[in-house]
C-alpha cells in the first residue's frame, strides 16, 4: 500500500537544469518523495538549523554510489538496496526492504555537491523498520556513508523537520546546494486507514563534516 506524497518530477528537473550544470563535480536531479505506504510512520523530532562554513575543494568527493549507512547514536548500520529510480508516474521508487535503505540515483551521491537523498521505512505490519528511531537524532549527531570507492563521507545533522505531506517543501529538501548535503526521509504523523497514508514526513538535514 502506498500513500500519495509528491507531485511528478519532470517540471522540477527542467526548471533547475541550468543550475545543475554549473557545478563541476555534481550530477543533481531534483525530485520529490514518492509514496511510502503503511510501512512509513514514526515519532517526530524537530531541531533548529545551525550555520556551517562553506566546504573547501579538498573536502569534496567524486561520484561514487553509497553502500552502507551508519548512525552511531542510533546504533544503526545497514546496507543499501539497488539504487532507486523513478516509477512510471514520475515518483521516486521506495526500498523493497524494511531493514535496508535506498538512495535516489538521480541525485548527488553522498559527498558530492548537492543533496543526496536516502529513503527508509520506519515500520511495517511486523513492527519497527530501519528508520523507526530516526526522530531521536539531534543537531550535531554524525551520519556516516560508506561509498563504493572505499571512502566514508561523514555528515553532521543540522536540523530535523516535520512537514505535512500536503505542503512538502521541494526547494528546501531537493533544491541545489553549494556544499555536499544529505537528507534522510521517512513518514510520520497520523495514519489514515481509509486513505492508507500518513499525515507528515520527517526530514533529517545534514551537511558534510569538515
Amino acid at each position: 500500500m502506498q500513500s500519495e506524497i509528491t507531485p511528478k518530477l519532470s517540471n522540477l528537473r527542467k526548471r533547475h537544469y541550468g543550475l545543475v550544470m554549473t557545478f563541476v563535480v555534481v550530477f543533481i536531479a531534483l525530485i520529490y518523495i514518492a509514496p511510502y505506504g503503511l510501512s512509513l510512520f514514526m515519532n517526530h523530532s524537530e531541531g533548529e538549523a545551525t550555520d556551517t562554513a562553506p566546504q573547501s575543494d579538498e573536502t569534496l568527493y567524486a561520484r561514487s554510489n553509497p553502500i552502507e549507512l551508519s548512525i552511531p547514536k542510533l546504533n544503526l548500520k545497514t546496507s543499501f538496496v539497488t539504487p532507486l529510480g523513478l516509477a512510471p508516474d514520475q515518483t521516486i521508487m521506495v526500498p523493497d526492504s524494511y531493514e535496508q535503505v535506498g538512495w535516489y540515483e538521480g541525485g548527488a551521491t553522498p559527498g558530492e555537491v548537492g543533496p543526496a537523498v536516502i529513503l527508509g521505512h520506519v515500520d511495517s505490519l511486523d513492527g519497527p523498520a530501519i528508520f523507526y528511531s530516526l526522530g531521536q537524532l539531534a543537531v550535531g549527531d554524525e551520519i556516516e556513508v560508506k561509498r563504493e570507492d572505499g571512502s566514508v563521507a561523514t555528515f553532521l545533522v543540522t536540523k530535523l523537520q516535520r512537514y505535512p505531506q500536503s505542503n512538502f517543501p521541494t526547494e528546501a529538501v531537493y533544491g541545489p546546494t553549494e556544499r555536499p548535503t544529505l537528507r534522510l526521509v521517512t513518514c510520520t504523523g497520523t495514519f489514515n486507514r481509509g486513505e492508507q497514508r500518513y499525515s507528515h514526513n520527517l526530514v533529517v538535514y545534514a551537511e558534510l563534516k569538515e
